[in-house]
């Protein structure tokens, strides 16, 4: 957030001064951290619908007839424990079918290679048909949803967790400091929009509007993001000077149970596990998620598991039981949790919109975007000002005019780009996900690239704005095209994400002819800070 002060000043008193430093190192440490804050903006507003976007990406490919009877889990399990080099050393997962996602997601760690005993082994995800038990696909072919969502926590690189925490903490600063920037006029300005001004006074009013507007948002998003990402930082620290090293009794104060124990290399029949989990799964306010088998067919097998306590808010329940006997081990539900867990359960609920139903989620989205918009804005503002005083290099203004057109503009087309490649790909091709994540990442290299050598920034933007347009209509002209009897027979049965993510392209497709339509009207002079310097 760039925002720029309200009023000019000459006065030299200490406060005064004192404002100015402060306005200046918001707008600096905007202008900064601007591209990376718009791709974790940008990428957490569709990460919102992370659970819609699987479905869209999966479901159409492999339809699922509710009505068939369902293969029992047990049966499904080990016929896959058989079918693969299962290492029975580790722990297998399955992800239980949701109202988004009908398929069983089985996770299983194989043996490992000759000499490489001390790394941790392949591991393979499987998407299974509940009827017929068959694996239609590797969960990891579809990778649009989860490419986005690690865009949006770790930018997709090596510690690029830290990195993000570092921006939340900077972000956090931009905040605070545009609000004691703004502390005087904060109210009476609240709705201040000065249309009859100049375009300097429209974009700093629209700035300042929707950074007052979305400030309970963002300072959730921030220290959120602060907590999430940064975690290691405190948990370093807690390790070394609060539990000398102690690091398992460190996760144990924090609420998470770890069973390690050795195989007795006794076997058993898994029989009673499968009767746990489907006496869990008929829970009226329970919602299991995921089981964990430690130690399988073994003896000393214990299962593992999660789900959401339906009837209390942000509440994940956890359970550990002894196979052999379906002992209760220990429990983590509404009467027995953990205070540091609940906290960091109720952190992760608001930050990704996990309540209340879609509703929510949509304001949320809406809110992402109109920040994603104040970035750019406070951009453009910085441009304005530094052109005119001139006391920033020609080059580093070019450097910030490109990054905000071809970064933040080439990143909304990168997606687009992505969405239409994971629709039209076949879904058996090999290295599909490859594939996907080279097409976002040329199509966001060439923006970039483009936006310092075309002239016309203004002409360039509507284009790429048309482009996104015209990708958008591509995806859903193929939806129709490849699964239209899929569609319809899946909406029929409630699969409801696949439309409800095609009306979310057509209402962008709207958007971005109406923004290409208002900038075909601005007058030459009005040209959106993004002209080189004359």
């Amino acid at each position: 957030m760039n925002t720029q002060p309200m009023y000019a000043t000459t006065s030299r008193n200490p406060r005064s001064q004192w404002v100015k430093n402060l306005t200046e190192s918001h707008s600096w440490i905007g202008v900064i951290i601007s591209p990376l804050l718009f791709v974790i903006f940008w990428a957490g507003a569709v990460t919102l619908f992370y659970e819609e976007v699987k479905q869209w990406a999966i479901v159409p490919q492999f339809p699922v007839a509710i009505e068939q009877t369902k293969m029992p889990l047990q049966q499904i399990v080990e016929d896959k424990l058989a079918q693969h080099d299962f290492d029975y050393e580790e722990h297998l997962m399955v992800q239980m079918p949701s109202e988004h996602d009908p398929y069983y997601k089985v996770f299983l760690d194989l043996v490992r290679e000759e000499g490489m005993e001390d790394e941790h082994g392949e591991v393979v995800s499987l998407l299974i048909d509940p009827n017929t038990g068959a694996s239609v696909a590797n969960r990891d072919d579809f990778f649009l949803g989860d490419f986005i969502y690690r865009l949006h926590y770790d930018l997709n690189l090596p510690g690029g967790t830290y990195l993000i925490g570092i921006i939340s903490l900077f972000f956090f600063f931009a905040l605070v400091s545009g609000v004691f920037i703004h502390a005087k006029k904060l109210f009476k300005h609240f709705f201040l929009y000065r249309n009859d001004k100049n375009r300097r006074d429209q974009l700093l009013d629209l700035h300042n509007v929707v950074g007052v507007m979305t400030l309970p948002f963002t300072l959730m998003y921030a220290l959120s993001g602060l907590v999430f990402n940064l975690a290691i930082v405190y948990q370093i620290a807690f390790v070394v000077f609060i539990y000398q090293g102690d690091q398992d009794t460190l996760f144990k104060d924090a609420g998470f149970t770890l069973f390690d124990e050795p195989r007795i290399e006794q076997s058993i029949d898994m029989s009673n596990a499968y009767t746990i989990i489907e006496q869990a799964r008929q829970q009226p306010d329970f919602y299991l998620r995921n089981v964990i088998f430690y130690n399988y067919g073994d003896e000393s097998a214990i299962i593992q598991l999660r789900g959401n306590d339906l009837a209390n808010f942000s509440q994940k329940d956890e359970f550990f039981y002894r196979v052999n006997t379906g002992e209760l081990l220990n429990k983590t539900d509404i009467e027995n949790y953990n205070v540091f867990r609940k906290g960091r359960e109720i952190i992760a609920t608001l930050h990704f919109g996990d309540f209340a139903g879609v509703d929510v989620r949509i304001l949320y989205f809406i809110l992402s975007v109109a920040i994603c918009a104040m970035i750019v804005i406070g951009n453009m503002l910085w441009l304005d000002k530094r052109t005119l005083q001139q006391n920033v290099s020609p080059r580093n203004i070019s450097i910030v005019r490109g990054l905000t057109l071809g970064g933040c503009g080439g990143l909304i087309v990168a997606t687009t780009v992505a969405f239409f490649v994971e629709r039209v790909l076949p879904a058996g091709m090999q290295a599909r996900a490859d594939y996907l994540i080279a097409s976002f990442i040329l199509t966001l290299a060439m923006a970039i690239v483009l936006s310092y050598s075309i002239s016309n920034k203004r002409r360039y933007l509507t284009q790429m704005i048309m482009l996104s347009c015209l990708v958008l209509t591509a995806t859903i002209a193929a939806d129709w095209y490849l699964f239209a009897s899929e569609i319809i027979q899946l909406t029929r049965q409630g699969f409801y994400g696949i439309v409800g993510v095609e009306i979310g392209m057509l209402l962008m497709i709207i958007s971005g002819l109406y923004i290409v339509r208002k900038l075909s009207h601005l007058p030459s002079q009005q040209s959106l800070s993004l002209q080189p310097v004359s």
